[in-house]
């Protein structure tokens, strides 16, 4: 089995693994013993853009700027219910 971190929108940290497992484990399926691809994003906090760091390279490849050393992208709130 492969379990990786990557996903559309939410960009969880790969420091996220713990209840990853505890899910696969209520499931009651074998699991590896942690995420077998790991995917670090940051977001730039020059142009809000999110980035998948490679290599290390804490450049953000949309505009060349600094990105953060650590995970900084934060879910966003819900929109508000209709009609409210």
């Amino acid at each position: 089995m492969s379990v990786s971190n990557q996903s559309t929108g939410y960009c969880p940290d790969v420091t996220c693994w713990p209840p990853v497992a505890a899910a696969l484990d209520r499931l009651g399926v074998g699991r590896p013993a942690g995420f077998t691809t790991e995917i670090p994003f940051r977001r730039c906090t020059a142009c809000a853009e999110i980035n998948i760091v490679r290599d290390g390279d804490l450049v953000c490849v949309f505009c060349d700027a600094d990105l953060p050393a650590a995970w900084n992208i934060r879910p966003r709130a819900p929109p508000p219910a209709w009609g409210t």
